[in-house]
């Protein structure tokens, strides 16, 4: 891939979001390189590699539950994509609804997966 596209960024966020409400670890992990690296903090050291990311999501999927999620793509620059993501869910041990409003900038390599992910976001109680 010489340059991201508008639908090949809106149909990976939408596997992305599929694989979350799913709770799908494997579906997720496969959305990224053998040694991508995840950024779920700028602070913080990244996840890396695909075993890893899928270790990540493994521990969300037996954490919480009833998931929603929604997207709108940003921008697009070259192999790079910026969305706003939006996403509420459960925590299974406090029953706690949580709502996030997010910033992701994904960068993708040639075949289409993506090799660098960040994000930055903010969580507030969800009002149902």
């Amino acid at each position: 891939m010489d340059t991201l596209t508008h639908e090949h960024f809106s149909q990976w966020l939408e596997s992305y979001g599929r694989a979350s409400v799913e709770n799908d670890p494997s579906a997720s992990a496969s959305l990224f390189t053998q040694d991508a690296r995840y950024f779920e903090s700028p602070f913080d050291d990244p996840i890396e590699g695909r075993d890893a990311i899928y270790t990540y999501w493994l521990r969300g999927a037996q954490s919480l539950k009833d998931k929603e999620t929604a997207f709108e793509i940003l921008a697009i620059t070259g192999r790079l994509g910026i969305a706003r993501w939006k996403a509420s869910f459960t925590t299974i041990d406090s029953s706690k609804r949580i709502a996030l409003d997010c910033l992701f900038v994904a960068e993708f390599s040639e075949d289409g997966l993506c090799e660098t992910f960040r994000e930055w976001w903010h969580a507030v109680p969800a009002f149902v």
